[in-house]
């Protein structure tokens, strides 16, 4: 009967020690060797650079300490459009693309970076100077858009 007490008595103990320690997570962030201090949480980002005439890279990378899902419900994973100095949208992609109907999902892990290499057709479009826009097309969520100007001499 004494051994059942002092098994009792254990177990009680160690379930109040295993409680007293949940929730003591520490909120330090791992140092940044650069600026010798903290991480300092970020936000998830995005870009759009020219690579040659024509041909663009939009990137979203993810700056923050979680893991970031984007969910598509088709094999569409971005969309952009051509706007000309009035600001009238003169192309649109998904208007002359075809996806697969699928649901779809993209991870991005801390620090990592999602890139889509876009060529922007010539769509018979008049010389000048126009918007090009990209956002992300998932379903919920900021799209995370981008512009650049696109010249066509």
């Amino acid at each position: 009967m004494k051994q059942k007490a002092g098994t009792s008595w254990f177990m009680l103990i160690v379930a109040l020690l295993m409680l007293a320690s949940c929730g003591t997570e520490s909120d330090n962030l791992p140092e940044d060797p650069d600026t010798g201090g903290e991480i300092i949480e970020g936000e998830v980002t995005s870009t759009i650079e020219e690579m040659d005439n024509g041909n663009y890279r939009y990137t979203v990378k993810n700056d923050t300490q979680e893991l970031v899902t984007f969910n598509f419900t088709s094999g569409q994973r971005y969309d952009f459009t051509l706007t000309d100095e009035q600001g009238i949208e003169v192309f649109r992609m998904s208007s002359v693309s075809m996806y697969t109907q699928a649901l779809g999902e993209e991870n991005l892990s801390p620090g990592e970076e999602l890139q889509y290499d876009i060529q922007v057709p010539a769509a018979n479009l008049e010389p000048g100077t126009y918007t090009l826009e990209v956002w992300m097309t998932s379903t919920e969520g900021t799209n995370y858009p981008a512009e650049i100007e696109h010249t066509i001499e």
